[in-house]
């Protein structure tokens, strides 16, 4: 009996493990797809000691981020915060942005971006908050300020990734400052900053504290974008992004850029 029993488990436990490919063969589903799709070259994560801020090199491409410029120019508004659940216009922010994306009107060329922070946050690409892109003019500038507040509009933040769309000089103004981590960054187009806001358990990071320094040149602009994720969906999918690799891998034919310790087979010798 003790044996039968044990057979019994046995069977069970490999129908078990197998049930999910069984049920893949009575209803067939789309895997998501993989950002690794999406990594620019040369894309590079570096850690700031223990700021708990990353900086990626390469987050976007040059055309990715003048895209994100002009689509942006089309529509521009004052930049407003969010005091007592409204958006009203405020002199500690003087800056204009633009919406590039949100759950009813979700731009292909946007979300392969959005994918891109998804797959660096952790996070379902679904949890973005709509996309803006953010202009800076001369002497425009915004207040030292949190991602996260009590109020819907602003709260549940998890993380920040900020994306820089064209380069400034540091004479030029226009640094990201974080006061309490003895941080300040300038604008380098395609490069990112990523940092956590608020934990899992509610706890949040009051270390955090930021602010965009005013441009300091009267023929200068900053460009930025921002992309929010919170611990929930925020919207449904509804554009469809390319297959991980959906043409044939071709054999390689050079030796041109490549990194160190990669070569072309047919010089091995």
């Amino acid at each position: 009996m003790n044996e039968l029993l044990k057979k019994i488990r046995r069977r069970l436990s490999i129908l078990d493990y197998r049930k999910n490919y069984y049920l893949s063969k009575l209803l067939p589903t789309r895997i998501r797809f993989s950002p690794l799709r999406y990594i620019p070259d040369g894309f590079s994560v570096t850690t700031l000691a223990n700021t708990g801020i990353k900086v990626i090199d390469n987050f976007c491409t040059a055309d990715e981020a003048n895209y994100l410029i002009e689509k942006a120019r089309k529509s521009m508004i004052k930049s407003r915060v969010i005091v007592d659940g409204k958006a009203i216009l405020e002199s500690g922010r003087t800056s204009s942005h633009a919406v590039v994306h949100h759950r009813y009107h979700q731009d292909p060329k946007v979300l392969s971006i959005i994918a891109r922070a998804a797959m660096l946050i952790g996070v379902p690409l679904e949890h973005a908050e709509q996309i803006y892109v953010t202009r800076y003019g001369p002497g425009e500038f915004y207040h030292g300020h949190y991602d996260f507040s009590d109020d819907y509009l602003a709260s549940h933040r998890l993380c920040t990734l900020l994306v820089y769309l064209n380069d400034l000089e540091e004479s030029q103004g226009g640094v990201t400052y974080f006061r309490d981590l003895n941080v300040a960054m300038r604008p380098w187009k395609g490069r990112a900053a990523c940092w956590t806001n608020i934990n899992p358990d509610g706890s949040i990071h009051r270390e955090t504290l930021h602010a965009a320094l005013p441009i300091e040149d009267e023929d200068a602009e900053k460009w930025v974008m921002q992309v929010w994720f919170r611990p929930y969906k925020m919207h449904k999918l509804h554009q469809k992004l390319d297959s991980l690799q959906s043409g044939r891998g071709q054999p390689l034919s050079s030796n041109d850029e490549l990194p160190d310790g990669v070569w072309l087979l047919d010089q091995a010798n």
